[in-house]
């Protein structure tokens, strides 16, 4: 009966007909058979539980942007990083760099890296002397600031396709159809992450936020992370989930005109995906 629900829903989408209470039931009902695809599971998580996530693929790029930018910035905010400070950005930046990225400040693969970096501060640990390779690695990913989202609107409608061309809810020639409804699944996704908030390492929350502070003003999710040493709160707010949405294009005018900018162009209040496949107040 569940599975015959679902292809109901699943066919609606297709066809055009989009609905919020749909993707809640298809994200929900797939959640434990993504197959792997961990952006599709992180959304139907989010949808089960939108209050506070201390786990998932959102929770753990946000940790690891935390822990970049927080060692990162260490200096700034008028500490030295200790080694025990570098280890942990070593170990965060490792995960959130690219292969590319890798490959031009190491000068190594990814295996390799992480194989020098743990070379170099165990003789650090023994009062040795790294070698040359190994004290690059480090440098280059133990007091370095980088970024990445967890995941694209690209990739999540890649994985949303998947999910349900695997578990037989639309056949592999309905798949091209879900094209048209890409915008709405990302849409979708932002209201459902807007105003969670993700535990970072420490017990701290970090607030997530929908909204369009960035140069191509596409729709976004950001992290705020706040830091307190330094008198007043210095914010590093990051994207974890970038769309190519345009804001004004995907969002009822009333989004973008009462954005405010202090509060770098996101919403505090509840949005959701209106009947004109817009993001909308909730009211």
């Amino acid at each position: 009966m569940l599975d015959e629900d679902l292809k109901h829903r699943a066919r609606r989408l297709i066809a055009g007909d989009f609905r919020s209470g749909d993707l809640d039931r298809l994200f929900l009902g797939q959640r434990d058979r993504a197959w792997g695809r961990a952006c599709f599971r992180e959304v139907g998580d989010f949808v089960a539980h939108r209050d506070t996530r201390e786990k998932g693929l959102i929770t753990q790029v946000g940790r690891d942007v935390f822990t970049s930018v927080d060692v990162w910035s260490l200096k700034m905010r008028g500490r030295a990083p200790s080694w025990t400070d570098i280890a942990r950005a070593a170990e965060a930046n490792l995960r959130l760099a690219s292969d590319e990225q890798i490959r031009s400040g190491c000068g190594c693969q990814r295996g390799a890296a992480k194989k020098r970096i743990q070379s170099a501060l165990t003789k650090i640990d023994r009062q040795e002397a790294p070698t040359e390779p190994e004290i690059r690695a480090l440098e280059y990913l133990g007091n370095r600031f980088i970024w990445k989202p967890a995941f694209t609107s690209n990739q999540l409608l890649t994985e949303f396709r998947d999910v349900l061309t695997l578990n037989g809810f639309i056949g592999k020639a309905d798949a091209p159809a879900l094209e048209n409804a890409k915008a709405f699944i990302s849409l979708y996704a932002l209201a459902v992450m807007h105003g969670s908030a993700i535990v970072l390492e420490g017990g701290d929350k970090a607030k997530l936020f929908a909204g369009f502070a960035n140069r191509g003003r596409h729709l976004e999710v950001k992290v705020e992370i706040v830091f307190n040493e330094l008198g007043k709160p210095l914010m590093a707010p990051v994207c974890l989930f970038l769309t190519d949405l345009s804001s004004e294009e995907h969002c009822e005018l009333e989004l973008t005109t009462m954005a405010d900018p202090v509060l770098l162009n996101h919403w505090d209040f509840p949005i959701e995906v209106g009947a004109a496949n817009l993001l909308v107040r909730l009211s």
